[in-house]
């Protein structure tokens, strides 16, 4: 349990070990597959029956490009909504948070970036240089997407529950009552 609450640790706090994790898992993928050709996705996506393959993963490759876009866009978004709070918890967050906080919000743009010029180099690289080399890049950069969309969804998931404790706040102020209001202003005995 605790080895797994330290692993968890690496994995939350450190992106860019995760980073590292998905190209060396991608490069291990790539040496599995050599001997069990079951494994290569690579080859079975060169070698399909589809009529025009440089097409079909080329946009297989663009349309991964897009994706990797759209959640840079939406990080972007979730990054400004948390460094521009003025609220005291959204202080406490970024104080406490400090250089992880940072590192972690800077990978869900970072992997996004790097999914999206990645894939649109996979797409010059299935024309250029055939599919299968082509594909294990974008291998890295649909991993790298999919790593920055599940950061991205914890860090806004972390947000929103600040949000809610401060409604909570808010709405437990309203609903509490002053004991002036209850008995009222009375003079101090004389």
């Amino acid at each position: 349990m605790k080895l797994l609450r330290a692993v968890g640790g690496w994995f939350a706090n450190y992106p860019l070990f995760v980073s590292a994790f998905i190209v060396g898992l991608v490069v291990a993928h790539f040496y599995a597959s050599q001997s069990w050709t079951a494994l290569n996705v690579a080859a079975a996506l060169a070698n399909t029956s589809a009529g025009d393959v440089q097409g079909t993963l080329t946009a297989l490759a663009l349309g991964v490009a897009g994706v990797s876009a759209m959640v840079g866009g939406f990080a972007g978004v979730v990054v400004v909504f948390g460094l521009g709070s003025e609220n005291d918890r959204f202080r406490l967050l970024r104080r406490k948070g400090s250089r992880r906080l940072r590192a972690n919000w800077i990978s869900v743009v970072l992997s996004s970036f790097t999914g999206a010029f990645g894939a649109l180099v996979s797409a010059m690289i299935v024309v250029g240089f055939g599919a299968e080399p082509g594909m294990w890049v974008l291998e890295v950069c649909l991993l790298a997407t999919a790593h920055a969309a599940i950061r991205l969804t914890c860090l806004l998931a972390g947000l929103a529950g600040i949000v809610d404790s401060e409604d909570e706040d808010h709405e437990r102020a309203e609903k509490t009552v002053r004991t002036t209001d209850v008995i009222g202003d009375t003079p101090p005995p004389r």
